[in-house]
């Protein structure tokens, strides 16, 4: 028996070469009928379309990843922004609170004192006391402002201390809330005189040497009666806040806080008295 050509060959170049032929025999009759195959080429257009687009997907999601990605950062700029500009803002309203604070407090400072008795002179604190135990305010007027040992300084409240250094251009005030302070009182109330010594710390002063049987009640007013001539007569020193009578002896327990801010002053006022008395 006879073989052809492509008898010969095997089954997968056989159908290679019929593909290429019928390939080839189609281009030729395309190109001199064309309008035969348009139906062919509009229904392999329309099956190749899903390819086309999910070919374009990468490139569109890597756009839009590319402006997801751009947008946040730049919100995140804007954010940070505006965050720093809110900072600002905050600081700006502290300040202007705490200068209408400090304002509010010479104000305070200034109307409470007789002028028609003391020299007045205002002064700053601008330190304190190297030994945290002591309580001690470093203020900066001193022998050149005419500050002498012993002056009484106050607030707006009340009486803060005295003056037991001076230097130069500074000078040193222990407060009344030290352990080594006492101030000569009178219960506002009832006239009761007492002495109010401190007890080491700026929230608490004690008021000693009251009898059990003493009428002192919580929220009396204890004003300094210049007992002794250590400090002026008349200032706020504190108000009881409790009375203890349950312990042993003959003395009650009672706690005072202080009139005067021994914590938060920045300004104060040193008397001293327009007529001191001869010796």
């Amino acid at each position: 028996m006879s073989l052809t050509l492509f008898s010969q060959q095997p089954l997968s170049l056989r159908k290679t070469a019929l593909a290429i032929f019928i390939g080839i025999v189609l281009m030729l009759l395309d190109s001199k009928n064309p309008a035969w195959f348009t139906p062919v080429r509009n229904l392999s257009h329309a099956a190749m379309q899903p390819i086309y687009h999910f070919s374009s997907y990468p490139s569109s999601a890597n756009h839009w990843l590319s402006g997801t990605l751009e947008s946040k950062e730049v919100l995140r700029r804007e954010n940070m922004q505006l965050k720093a500009e809110l900072a600002q803002a905050r600081a700006h309203l502290q300040q202007q609170d705490y200068l209408v604070a400090q304002n509010a407090r010479l104000q305070g400072i200034l109307s409470t004192t007789k002028f028609d008795q003391y020299n007045l002179k205002l002064s700053q604190v601008i330190g304190t006391d190297s030994n945290p135990l002591n309580q001690i305010l470093v203020l900066d007027k001193g022998a050149k402002d005419g500050v002498i040992i012993g002056q009484t300084v106050i607030d707006e409240k009340g009486i803060l201390g005295q003056i037991i250094n001076v230097y130069s251009d500074t000078s040193r005030m222990l407060l009344i809330s030290d352990e080594q302070q006492s101030v000569a009182v009178t219960i506002k109330r009832t006239g009761q005189r007492a002495v109010v010594t401190g007890k080491g710390n700026a929230q608490f002063l004690s008021l000693d040497y009251i009898f059990k049987a003493t009428d002192v009640q919580v929220g009396d007013e204890l004003i300094s009666s210049g007992l002794g001539g250590r400090m002026p007569a008349g200032f706020p020193v504190g108000r009881v806040v409790k009375v203890n009578t349950e312990q042993s002896g003959n003395f009650a327990q009672i706690l005072v806080t202080p009139a005067a801010d021994f914590v938060n002053t920045a300004y104060v006022l040193l008397l001293q008295n327009k007529n001191p008395p001869l010796n």
